[in-house]
């Protein structure tokens, strides 16, 4: 039976948590259609119906042929589509002792219908334990449609969930590996974590600052690589609001911007979103009012986004040594009376005579210290056993052995013992820009 399109949606949505970490990747026409699925399951249905999924509901940017066109090829590839995920009990629809998991598709079909002006389309039955009757065995996890619908990345609707998840905690540590997976990210796209940070992290959290779970993450490190990523959002962000106490990453005390126009560039494409710049200002707790006089003042070139970063981080230490107590009031003060702008540009000068010096001086320069890419083998070795729909492409019937070969070995990297096993490793000399 076909639900009529103008049905409402369900303003609050559900998923099973298994399905929540399960492995897959969307690309965005397949996530609308995805969420535009999930809104019209009420908490009583016992079984899938298909639905009338309007075309203005899937496609915003283009119009014409074109939008049929990607909608037909989105309906084509999604009725192949794959979850690996978790499997429950048969009986009891709950999680296992010992869990197992499997490939399950997703879709029982999708089709453009012109007469009905939309999409028809219907949920597998295999996936009802995931999606139906979630009350009965919990271990579900509820969100607001709005607030989905704000995302555009389907990278960050997964990881909108992924913290959802854990809302009550107000905080999750998970690894990069870990991460790659559930999001099927292959590994070779994005291998430098930097690039993987700024693709899908940064990005994220720049799209999360305008929902319900905006957040702020640390990077755990042990020998210069990254162990571990823990988000924090909800209670502990509000915390870092308010005393502006906790050390991240990319965010140090009070929201360091450095890198900030590589990481503005990787989000260019997406409509509506604050510039990393905006969202670390407002993170210190600047209003919004004062937020628009420093944008007057950079767009009048008064100073650059750099001046922004040198006042943040000077501003930041002074706090942690307690000279500083109020950290929003001295940040929006030597940005808006640019009392330290003069120290920056003397700064600046010295670096640069600096950098000259070193440069023509080829005997006493030192060579820089080359940067490290590496991946745990028995990783690389559970990915390719356990390939998403984008590594399965890729690998081609390929055996572990010629997949190494390609993807590493030639490239570069070199199998080393580490902490009693075994990491794949390329180090690559950083080249300095010449001035």
């Amino acid at each position: 039976m076909k639900t009529p399109a103008s049905q409402t949606a369900d303003k609050i949505v559900a998923q099973h948590n298994a399905l929540i970490n399960a492995r897959f990747s969307f690309v965005p026409l397949q996530m609308r259609l995805f969420i535009a699925l999930l809104s019209r399951i009420r908490f009583d249905d016992t079984e899938f119906k298909e639905h009338v999924i309007p075309v203005n509901e899937l496609v915003f940017e283009r119009h014409g042929g074109s939008a049929y066109q990607q909608i037909d090829e989105m309906c084509s590839d999604i009725t192949s589509f794959k979850l690996y995920i978790e499997l429950l009990d048969d009986n009891t629809h709950k999680r296992r002792r010992r869990p197992k998991y499997d490939y399950i598709p997703l879709m029982a079909k999708a089709g453009y219908d012109g007469e009905l002006g939309g999409v028809v389309a219907a949920f597998n039955p295999l996936i009802m334990p995931y999606l139906l009757q979630l009350r009965e065995n919990g271990n579900f996890t509820l969100a607001d449609l709005d607030e989905l619908r704000k995302l555009k990345s389907p990278s960050s609707v997964r990881i909108y969930w992924l913290l959802k998840e854990y809302a009550d905690f107000g905080q999750r540590t998970i690894t990069p590996e870990q991460l790659r997976f559930m999001l099927d990210i292959a590994e070779n796209e994005y291998p430098r974590f930097s690039n993987f940070k700024a693709r899908v992290l940064d990005r994220a959290q720049v799209e999360l600052a305008r929902t319900d779970m905006s957040f702020t993450f640390e990077l755990e490190r042990q020998n210069q690589l990254v162990q571990r990523i823990k988000f924090l959002f909800g209670y502990n962000l509000a915390e870092i609001n308010q005393s502006g106490e906790r050390n991240t990453e990319n965010i140090e005390l009070i929201g360091s911007i450095e890198n900030t126009q590589h990481s503005e560039h990787a989000i260019s494409g997406i409509n509506n979103s604050e510039p990393t710049w905006t969202q670390a200002l407002r993170l210190v707790g600047i209003s919004q009012r004062s937020i628009k006089q420093i944008t007057k003042q950079l767009e009048n070139n008064e100073y650059s986004l750099e001046y922004v970063d040198f006042v943040l981080a000077r501003i930041g230490k002074q706090h942690q040594l307690g000279k500083v107590k109020k950290p929003a009031g001295a940040v929006y003060k030597a940005l808006a009376e640019k009392y330290l702008l003069e120290e920056y540009l003397a700064i600046q000068t010295a670096k640069t005579t600096d950098s000259v010096k070193k440069h023509s001086s080829a005997i006493s320069a030192k060579a820089p210290a080359p940067e490290e890419v590496a991946f745990p083998l028995r990783e690389v070795q559970e990915m390719y056993n356990n390939p998403g729909p984008f590594l399965k492409r890729q690998l081609k019937g390929k055996s572990f052995a010629e997949h190494l070969e390609s993807i590493y070995l030639s490239q570069g990297f070199i199998i080393t013992p580490r902490n009693g096993e075994n990491w794949l490793v390329k180090t690559e000399a950083i080249v300095s820009p010449r001035i």
